[in-house]
């Protein structure tokens, strides 16, 4: 495996842990959300979820990336909440929310941000030890 193929799977694994952060801001942004862009009460949101596949990444099969393949969207159920002075209760006072559950989300966000440490440290190694070996054929 050359160390453009190391540089190119740390790049995959980049791309792919921003797209897993951007999906965990979105869902945490409308976790109480309840109206549509058209400002019609209901869930306007539902939780999405991104799926990964592995992804070959140069000639040896040791050199397999990873790429987005989908963005789902959850199965779980709405949040109902009692509330009757809410704008936007139904008429027996409950008010739905999207079926996102916070502590998740802020997990999910924490190893994404992790991932793509480790992923820039990787990258930022290889890049490294490209420079030394041309140090070395400078001697």
């Amino acid at each position: 495996m050359s160390v453009f193929d190391t540089i190119r799977i740390a790049a995959s694994g980049l791309t792919a842990q921003r797209l897993r952060m951007d999906v965990a801001a979105s869902n945490l942004a409308n976790a109480q959300s309840t109206r549509t862009q058209g400002g019609a009460a209901g869930v306007p949101y539902e939780e999405e979820a991104v799926v990964f596949q592995a992804q070959q990444m140069g000639p040896m099969a040791a050199a397999q990336g990873v790429s987005a393949v989908a963005i789902v969207k959850s199965t779980r159920p709405d949040t109902r909440v009692y509330d009757p002075g809410n704008p936007d209760a139904d008429a027996k006072g409950f008010v739905n929310y999207p079926n996102v559950d916070v502590a998740s989300e802020m997990t999910d966000m924490m190893g994404a941000a992790r991932s793509y440490q480790v992923n820039a440290t990787a990258a930022q190694a290889a890049k490294q030890q490209a420079l030394d070996a041309l140090d070395l054929g400078k001697a």
